[in-house]
């Protein structure tokens, strides 16, 4: 049922001349190895590669034909990158290109890949270390202009409300549980507010593992929020991707969700499998032809979790 999330992406190749000429340009010369990667949900090529004399480098890109909203994804993540510091745990932004239609990023080259799914509980272990030792890094960081949580995430916010319009289009689960998930899920607004910078997209595909780094990659959703918010999400992550340990197991053992109630964390996945639920009911888009499959796979494995949790609350 798990797994990582994949969509349809074009290769390095297929991108517009003028791109990777760029690229050639800013790494001092041709390109003459490319590894295309899988993962994540974006339509625009995302590549590791390698000039003739060695250079490396990882490019992401997208032009608004593919998609509309990713170029402008693209330019918030770049925002980001410029304004984090260097450490082991964060990628370091080269170069960014941005012509109006399509943004590319010129980011280091990581040789590693995602941890694999299911997630192992080293694995997790890894990244709740790093969520950790990045808190105060991120802490330090003055970065203007980012959203805040409260204003800007509809999957906690106001997504999930549509589902009551849509449950003659769902599993009748959904609608058995619904008013019960409603009253967690209305929760989730004052749970993520916050001042902190957050990455707000912690899943196993956008982490990269190497030999001696734990790295989050893939910074275009961060917001301002509730510090405790990654650790959150990764503990939902085990439920969407798969985990050999439960998201209710690793609430029970981070340092910064043990202490929390446990309903708390029940409300974000209560507003978060909702909203996934009722956007797998949509048409999917042209660029985005995975996405309602996708979101169908994370509401249904998340369902355990939401049982289990919502026996607890009573």
């Amino acid at each position: 049922m798990g797994g990582h999330a994949v969509g349809v992406r074009i290769g390095f190749a297929q991108a517009p001349a003028r791109m990777r000429q760029w690229v050639e340009r800013r790494l001092g010369g041709e390109v003459v190895g490319v590894v295309d990667c899988v993962g994540g949900m974006s339509p625009g090529p995302a590549a590791r590669v390698r000039t003739a004399s060695g250079t490396a480098a990882f490019v992401k890109a997208c032009g608004t034909a593919l998609d509309p909203a990713t170029p402008e994804l693209l330019r918030a993540e770049a925002r980001v990158l410029a304004a984090l510091p260097d450490h082991a745990c964060l990628p370091r932004l080269l170069d960014v290109h941005d012509d109006g239609d399509w943004v590319v990023l010129l980011v280091e080259d990581l040789p590693g890949s995602p941890p694999p799914a299911p997630w192992s509980g080293a694995d997790l272990r890894r990244v709740g270390d790093a969520l950790h030792e990045l808190r105060p890094v991120l802490d330090a960081v003055h970065l203007d202009g980012l959203p805040a949580a409260r204003d800007s995430s509809p999957i906690f916010l106001t997504r999930w409300r549509g589902l009551a319009d849509r449950l003659d289009l769902v599993d009748p689960w959904w609608a058995e549980h619904h008013d019960a998930l409603a009253v967690q899920a209305d929760r989730a607004a004052d749970l993520i507010d916050g001042d902190a910078l957050v990455h707000w997209d912690i899943r196993a595909d956008n982490i990269v593992l190497t030999a001696d780094r734990t790295v989050l990659v893939d910074w275009g959703q961060a917001r301002r929020g509730a510090a405790w918010m990654d650790h959150a999400l990764l503990a939902l992550d085990c439920s969407m991707t798969g985990s050999e340990v439960s998201t209710a197991q690793l609430a029970r053992t981070d340092p910064a969700l043990r202490d929390r109630d446990p309903a708390d964390l029940l409300a974000l996945a209560a507003a978060a499998s909702m909203s996934f639920v009722s956007r797998s009911t949509e048409p999917a888009r042209p660029s985005l032809p995975t996405l309602p499959a996708t979101c169908a796979r994370w509401a249904d494995a998340l369902r355990p979790y939401l049982a289990d949790a919502l026996a607890e609350v009573g």
